[in-house]
C-alpha cells in the first residue's frame, strides 16, 4: 500500500496525463484493448456462422440457408473493410 502522498501525486499523474493525451490514457487504462477484444471475437464468431449456414446450405441443398450465408458473408466483409479503415483512421490521428 502506498502512503497517501504517493498515491496524490499518482492520481495527479494520471489526470495531467488524461488532459494531455485521452487516447493514450485509455491504452494505458486497457478499456480500449479489451473493448477491441471483444468485438473481433464478436467478429470472428459471426464470420463462422456465416460460413457454417454457407457449407451447411449447399450440403442440404437449401436454398434459405445459402441466401442467409451469402447476404451474412456480404455484411461482414463490409463490417471488416470498415474496422479496417477507422483503424488505419485513427493510427493516422495519432
Amino acid at each position: 500500500m502506498l502512503p497517501e502522498r504517493e498515491r496524490h501525486a499518482l492520481r495527479e499523474i494520471e489526470a495531467e496525463l488524461e488532459a494531455s493525451d485521452p487516447a493514450f490514457a485509455a491504452a494505458l487504462s486497457g478499456r480500449t484493448l479489451r473493448e477491441a477484444r471483444r468485438w473481433k471475437l464478436l467478429l470472428v464468431l459471426c464470420d463462422i456462422t456465416a460460413l457454417t449456414m454457407l457449407i451447411v446450405g449447399l450440403f442440404a441443398r437449401d436454398a434459405g440457408l445459402v441466401l442467409w450465408g451469402t447476404v451474412a458473408g456480404g455484411a461482414l466483409v463490409a463490417w471488416h473493410i470498415a474496422r479496417a479503415e477507422a483503424g488505419r483512421k485513427s493510427t493516422q490521428d495519432s
